[in-house]
């Protein structure tokens, strides 16, 4: 019954109407997989720094660290990272 099966999937897919029929719907796959996985490295929120006040690293949330510090004025400000 499996070996049966087989042979008329593989048939399929090597006759005309199966090279058409399955390249379109895998092509669209492909390609939402591939958006979905630029979306999840992209717009990860752990990579992105957002600049302070911070001055030190009690002042940051979720294990971040105060770093990057750059003087505005005559302030010491940093990035939590």
């Amino acid at each position: 019954m499996k070996t049966n099966l087989r042979g008329k999937i593989r048939e399929f897919v090597q006759s005309e109407e199966g090279k058409v029929g399955i390249k379109s719907p895998l092509t669209l796959g492909v390609t939402a997989g591939g958006l979905l996985l630029a979306h999840t490295v992209v717009g990860t929120p752990q990579a992105e720094a957002h600049w302070g006040p911070c001055l030190h690293d009690h002042h940051c949330h979720g294990g971040q660290i105060c770093d990057g510090h750059v003087w505005i004025g005559n302030q010491l400000v940093g990035s939590c990272m």
